[in-house]
């Protein structure tokens, strides 16, 4: 058991976040979350961290919580489609940038 609760402490000590984040850029965009995305959303894939960013805002939604991140988030696919030369945001991002990488979900 000694084992197990100094496990959590040293775990503890490796995120060095010190207030929540306000909103899912602001969790993103930090360098803790860019060196250790696996550590917060599983593995390194894009299809994973659609899927964080869409659980985010199922449980905002779910739980009435306000969150202006959704209307700026909602942007995002057009700026990605954008980015790339598509003419429309449709597919979505995470698919726009799948196919611009040919199927590599690695995170970089």
């Amino acid at each position: 058991m000694a084992n197990a609760l100094g496990q959590v402490d040293c775990l503890k000590e490796n995120i060095q976040m010190t207030k929540p984040p306000k909103s899912i850029f602001d969790l993103i965009d930090t360098e803790d979350f860019r060196k250790k995305t696996a550590m917060y959303i599983g593995d390194k894939k894009i299809t994973t961290l659609k899927s964080f960013i869409d659980g985010y805002f199922y449980a905002t939604w779910t739980n009435d919580i306000e969150v202006d991140d959704k209307i700026r988030f909602d942007y995002f696919h057009d700026w990605v489609a954008t980015q790339f030369k598509w003419k429309e945001s449709t597919a979505g991002w995470c698919k726009i940038i799948l196919d611009e990488c040919k199927g590599d979900e690695e995170l970089v």
